[in-house]
This record gives C-alpha cells, sequence and structure tokens, in this order.
C-alpha cells in the first residue's frame, strides 16, 4: 500500500512536470508569435499614414528620430460682411506624450 502511495505521488509529479513543459513551450511560441506580428502591424500602420501624408489629406508631428508622435491640425476662415473682413487661421499640435 505504501509503494502504491508512492508511484501515484510520483506520477502526479512527472505528470505535472510534463504539462508544465508543454504549455511553458507553448506559450513561448505564442508569445514569440506574437511580437512579430504586433511587430508587422506597426510597419503596416507607419506604411499607411506616410501614405495618408503623402497624399496630402494629413500631416503628422514627428520627433527628431523621425517617428510620428502625433498630429498637425490646421484651419483658416474668413468672414465678410457689411464692409469687413475677417480673417483667422490657426495650427493645432496634438501629441502622445504625457505630461
Amino acid at each position: 500500500m505504501n509503494n502504491d502511495l508512492i508511484y501515484a505521488l510520483a506520477g502526479m509529479a512527472v505528470a505535472a512536470l510534463v504539462t508544465w513543459w508543454i504549455a511553458r513551450r507553448y506559450y513561448e511560441k505564442a508569445s514569440g508569435d506574437l511580437v512579430a506580428e504586433a511587430k508587422e502591424l506597426r510597419r503596416l500602420n507607419v506604411l499607411m499614414l506616410r501614405a495618408l501624408e503623402s497624399a496630402g489629406i494629413t500631416e503628422f508631428a514627428r520627433d527628431d528620430e523621425g517617428n510620428i508622435k502625433g498630429m498637425v491640425h490646421r484651419s483658416s476662415g474668413n468672414l465678410v460682411g457689411a464692409g469687413t473682413s475677417i480673417s483667422v487661421s490657426g495650427t493645432v499640435t496634438s501629441n502622445d506624450e504625457k505630461s
């Protein structure tokens, strides 16, 4: 009876180690796949943003290394009436830096 208990405990320990090893390998591979996919998606996003900027649809604020850090919003307007005219223009730059 004592040997049966020892064999059962040893079997459970071996099963736990095998399960842990297989799960660890699976999650390490999945983590590597996720990193690779995130890198590719980041590359594609930058490519699309550059295309939007090249087409003149939008303009982006960049850091010293050329990385996109925000968006530049330009606006202007004119108000004309009763012999008076007012022109206003402005630029707002939004960025993702925390203050």
